[in-house]
């Protein structure tokens, strides 16, 4: 019977240490831990990890925008993507380009697009890019 109640008291300590139980953070985050509201506020103003940095070396907490990066994300949550969306490449838009050759007015000697349109533009080809052998 000894044994059944050395063994319930060491579960009983057990259970009431799991409770208690609060991750310790590393060294270079507990500079940072009175301050987490205060950067917290900061990051939902949309302030860079490296103005952070500054800002925190300006008041006397030196500090690395690493460091500011990774105790965003382990204290704060902040998810690991990226904020900043890539950009999409410009579709390209044709412009309208005559090919049409100058008209030459040949009493003045000055050179005139002509006012006539294209009857039809010409469309790239959706299959696949042969050569014709007549332009060869």
């Amino acid at each position: 019977m000894k044994t059944d109640s050395a063994t319930d008291l060491v579960s009983a300590r057990l259970a009431q240490a799991i409770r208690d139980y609060v991750p310790r953070h590393p060294t270079k985050f507990r500079k940072l831990m009175p301050l987490k509201d205060s950067i917290a506020e900061l990051r939902s103003k949309r302030a860079s990890y490296a103005a952070i940095a500054d800002i925190l070396r300006n008041v006397n907490v030196p500090v690395a925008s690493d460091t500011v990066f990774r105790f965003c994300h382990e204290v704060l949550g902040e998810p690991m993507t990226r904020r900043r969306k890539r950009r999409e490449m410009p579709s390209r838009v044709p412009t309208k380009r005559s090919r049409e050759k100058p008209v030459v007015n040949k009493a003045t000697g000055v050179h005139k697009q002509a006012d006539s349109q294209p009857t039809h533009e010409w469309k790239r080809p959706d299959g696949p890019r042969i050569a014709d052998p007549n332009n060869i």
